[in-house]
């Protein structure tokens, strides 16, 4: 019975690590995932947003004034896109 015991837990200890791995892959690839995928969904928002600022027409507005011009608008661009992360 002894000499057994030994080779059991040896068996153990290996199932027990493959076992591990597989979990830790599995868990590692869905939190990647989980994070492109928010990633891409930010991505979206932020340049959805962009267009919504520059693609409004002068008439959307009641007052004329509050247009942004060619000047103004390559500024606000450049900043936001000289930003890093």
């Amino acid at each position: 019975m002894k000499e057994n015991k030994p080779n059991i837990l040896l068996y153990g200890l290996i199932i027990g690590g493959l076992v591990g791995a597989g979990l830790a892959v599995f868990f590692s690839s869905r939190f990647i995932r989980k994070n492109r995928k928010k990633k891409k969904v930010r991505k979206h928002k932020f340049y959805e947003g962009i267009d919504d600022i520059f693609e409004s027409k002068p008439g959307d507005t009641e007052d004329g004034d509050k247009s942004i011009d060619k000047e103004t608008e390559e500024g606000i661009i450049e900043e936001l896109f000289s930003r890093t992360n």
